[in-house]
């Protein structure tokens, strides 16, 4: 250029520019400027020569949309509302079964059938099964056919039947080369539990009416022009389980262009169908479609459009509680009353009265005095008490007659033991019986002494009397010879039968049986897997006493985890009473005072009151603005877990292997987290915004002092951390001893969207904090209110109550189990408890109990109350029991109709 502006610009423009191109540039500037500046160049340099310019200038642009159409087979159910089913036990259902779908799983003869049908229903493997195409055929069991489609399927493909009868059983046969291979017969009348993924042989239950696992979804993808010019489509893929497939030989296309070329406005479309989806698997699904243009001039042009959807069904465990008599095999509602009440085992010719000696004999420590008369026959014969007062709660009791000793054992007070023959002499246990109660730790420290004449042999006189006293024991049964018996305190088996009624794989982590205030681990701490349909019995034995009318309650409680890390539980109670024993015969001698009155009901009042169980998710907020902290749920699981509302470029989740497979952390499993800056700030040594130990199921926070929290954050998973190797803050753990399970990135500014619930790997969003909206949270806190009343009408002679035990059975808290802290609180009548002189000052407890409810997912939360206590005087049994149970958040549709069905 000159050194000083040229003479203002000529008037006319320069010459018209030449048809085509010249070969070099120009040999210098135009006579006049141009009217704006030319372009800068790009930043980066392009990975090849743009092409040569046109013959003439271009106003063609390029746009292409993409669309993915998604249908199901099934009208009523669109594809982003597919979910698991809602109750996946179909024998629950309102209506009766009219359609039930099966997969056929090749692989499994009838011995793999796993379901709660028992002996209603039946399976016969006729021949061996095929890995190929087979036919189907299902009927009722008077041979009237029902319309089944597909009639052939192959290996895990789906059928489906239409009952058309309303019968109670349906039989399918699985048939290939006209031979009939397997057949099933399957209750489907309701009265016989029949669940979504059981199994019955081959066949697998996959739908019953509208209750579905498995659908068929058809995927269309579509193209349209919308630029200025006709387009060429160059590319059409589908990505699917990461299998890529091109479909632009198959498009269909409107108009009439050739070859692959649509017009604008026109469209072109390829539908893919036969995709099946399974709701009862925890899994997620990505069906991605990606189409490329090209028109006659100017630039490509591409757009994708992808459908993604996960599937979290949570388990459901249900709990039986049965009970069996041990002294005869039946059940426990069935234990006869004690009808022989004195020891008897005479038998007639027996020369020797061996045959007639008490084979054993039962007695308890109740700590009395020896009788102010002896009795006459049989009884106390002789007694010595060796100390003023009271006999201590624990001392050391001997039977035994001369050579032979029959019990040498110490003993607490109302503690029962057991006299048997003496091994070293081989000597049954004779007519008379020696007993020395002493010293628990000094033998040569007497209490009592006295001689028992038992009469369980004798012909001239009554045995000794069941429930009895005599001196310090009190006789509680015997066995003969000939194994006849009656025992005051006998065994029973209680057995917890655990079911897996989902549609999901589980382990039991938990199974207690609580009977008499004393809880029993029936697993010792094992974790059990469960199949779905499968079952598992855990067995404890108990004592009772049958001698008198008592009742009794045992309460069991399971708890189970699968892949959704929400877990399931289920409690079941069993109720028993046993009878009044037979009247006594007549004494030997007068009775001091008459006997007491018959044993009355004695039943608390319990009531249950939730305060703030009406939860909704209606006024939870989206994120607005970047926080300052956010709640996390350690969920569990592994990336395959991740749903949210950002850009695929905005997230990242990476599983680690370990020994060839991605780890799944088992139930309440804790892993060490760390959470810090991302985009490549961070570095080792640096302030963290969470670092520790963390037990699944359970909240940490990312905090950064009130400051708001950075764009970008990493969350990096390890295996749980011992205390010893607990690094220091800021840093790593060990690599060799703890190798990452998984990490986890995610857009921390709500510039991406930030809503509760949205899931990054195994962590879960549920709170958030920013300065504008405050504290955001899906955790609901709120109160259980409980009143404990005395009984409406009192036993005779009762005016007070002392409470023994209350615990609290939730599937919500941590542990499941809870005790409230009322042991020893005296309940008593409204005149009592107004009476200033007394001890006693209420007729009613109130109990307040916190929890905090988790609105992630709809859920059902059941709560069981059991309280246990005795009259003051004579000691009867009292027990109140309450169950409560609701849905929520109250305004998600499942709940809505779980309320309904409520009540």
């Amino acid at each position: 250029p000159t050194g000083s502006p040229t003479a203002s610009p000529s008037f006319i423009p320069s010459s018209s520019p030449t048809a085509s191109p010249t070969s070099s540039p120009s040999s210098g500037p135009t006579v006049l400027p141009t009217s704006s500046p030319t372009i800068s160049p790009s930043i980066f340099p392009t990975s090849s020569p743009s092409k040569r310019p046109s013959s003439k200038p271009s106003n063609a642009e390029c746009v292409i949309e993409a669309d993915l159409i998604c249908s199901s087979n099934i009208a009523f159910r669109p594809c982003a509302t597919l979910s698991p089913p809602s109750n996946p036990r179909c024998s629950e259902l309102a209506t009766p079964i009219i359609s039930l779908s099966f997969s056929y799983q090749s692989d499994s003869t009838c011995s793999d059938s796993l379901n709660q049908q028992g002996d209603a229903a039946e399976c016969a493997d006729l021949q061996p099964l095929v890995g190929g195409l087979v036919n189907i055929g299902c009927s009722d069991l008077f041979g009237t056919t029902y319309p089944v489609a597909p009639t052939t399927v192959g290996p895990d493909d789906v059928f489906t039947a239409i009952v058309t009868n309303s019968p109670t059983k349906v039989n399918c046969t699985i048939s290939s080369g006209g031979s009939v291979l397997q057949w099933n017969t399957i209750d489907i009348s309701g009265g016989v539990e029949l669940d979504l993924k059981e199994k019955y042989g081959a066949l697998q239950v996959e739908a019953c009416n509208d209750q579905i696992c498995t659908y068929q979804l058809e995927f269309t993808s579509e193209f349209t022009n919308l630029g200025s010019d006709i387009m060429n489509i160059t590319n059409a893929t589908r990505v699917l389980d990461g299998e890529v497939k091109d479909f632009l030989e198959d498009l269909n296309r409107e108009g009439s262009l050739p070859e692959y070329q649509i017009g604008v406005g026109d469209s072109a479309s390829y539908a893919e169908g036969g995709i099946s989806i399974d709701t009862c698997t925890t899994s997620s699904f990505l069906y991605s479609t990606f189409g490329e243009g090209h028109p006659p001039d100017g630039e490509d042009c591409e757009a994708s459009d992808d459908f993604a959807i996960s599937f979290n069904p949570q388990c459901v465990v249900s709990l039986e509680l049965d009970c069996v008599y041990l002294e005869t095999g039946e059940s426990c509602r069935d234990i006869p009353p004690v009808e022989l009440v004195e020891c008897d085992c005479v038998v007639p010719n027996d020369p020797t009265g061996d045959l007639s000696r008490p084979k054993q004999l039962q007695f308890g420590y109740t700590g009395g005095k020896c009788p102010p008369q002896l009795d006459v026959g049989s009884g106390v014969i002789s007694c010595d008490d060796r100390i003023n007062g009271p006999l201590p709660d624990t001392v050391r009791v001997t039977a035994s007659l001369a050579f032979a000793t029959f019990f040498d054992g110490v003993v607490d007070k109302d503690d029962y033991f057991l006299l048997d023959r003496d091994e070293s002499t081989n000597t049954t246990i004779l007519n008379f019986v020696d007993f020395t109660i002493r010293d628990a730790d000094d033998n040569d420290v007497l209490f009592q002494v006295f001689r028992l004449q038992t009469g369980c042999g004798a012909t001239d006189s009554t045995g000794i009397v069941l429930d009895q006293p005599y001196a310090s024991l009190t006789f509680f049964g015997f066995r003969c010879q000939d194994d006849v018996a009656n025992f005051c305190f006998s065994d029973v088996r209680f057995d917890q039968k655990a079911i897996n009624d989902g549609v999901t794989d589980i382990d039991i982590t938990r199974s207690d049986l609580t009977f008499q205030g004393q809880t029993t681990d029936l697993l010792n701490g094992a974790v059990i897997p469960l199949n779905s349909g499968a079952s598992i019995v855990s067995s404890a034995t108990e004592t009772i006493k049958v001698c008198g009318a008592a009742s009794y309650t045992a309460s069991g409680l399971v708890e189970a985890n699968d892949t959704s890390a929400i877990g399931c539980s289920d409690v079941a109670t069993y109720t028993f009473e046993t009878q009044e024993r037979a009247s006594n015969p007549p004494s030997q001698q007068p009775s001091e005072q008459p006997s007491s009155s018959p044993t009355e009901v004695c039943d608390l009042e319990v009531s249950l009151e939730c305060e703030g169980c009406n939860v909704t998710t209606n006024d939870i907020p989206p994120c607005l603005d970047r926080p300052t902290m956010f709640g996390m749920l350690f969920f569990g699981g592994n990336c395959s877990n991740t749903f949210s509302l950002q850009l695929p470029n905005q997230t990242n989740c990476t599983d680690f292997f370990e020994n060839g497979a991605i780890p799944e952390p088992e139930s309440n499993e804790t892993s060490y987290i760390m959470a810090v800056i991302g985009l490549g700030l961070w570095t080792e040594g640096n302030a963290t915004l969470f670092e520790g130990n963390v037990r699944q199921s359970t909240v940490f926070y990312l905090y950064r002092d009130g400051f708001r929290l950075p764009s970008d954050t990493i969350i990096y998973t390890f295996p749980e951390v011992a205390q010893d190797d607990i690094p220091e803050p800021g840093f790593f753990p060990d690599p060799q001893l703890y190798p990452p399970l998984q990490i986890v990135e995610f857009h921390a500014s709500c510039s991406q969207p930030i809503v509760l619930f949205n899931q990054f790997g195994a962590h879960q969003i549920i709170q958030f904090e920013t300065p504008n909206q405050g504290n955001v949270t899906i955790l609901e806190a709120t109160e259980l209110n409980y009143d404990i009343s005395v009984p409406i009408t009192f036993p005779t002679g009762e005016d007070t109550i002392r409470v023994s035990s209350a615990q609290l059975i939730t599937n919500y808290t941590v542990p499941r189990l809870v005790t409230i802290p009322i042991s020893g609180t005296l309940l008593c009548s409204e005149e009592v408890a107004a009476d200033p002189a007394t001890e006693c000052n209420t007729s009613e407890i109130a109990v307040s109990f916190g929890v905090t409810l988790n609105l992630a997912v709809p859920q059902t939360y059941s709560t069981t109350l059991f309280v246990v206590g005795r009259t003051l005087n004579s000691g009867q049994l009292c027990t109140g029991l309450e169950e409560d149970e609701f849905c929520a958040p109250t305004n998600d549709p499942i709940c809505e109709e779980i309320n309904q069905n409520l009540g």
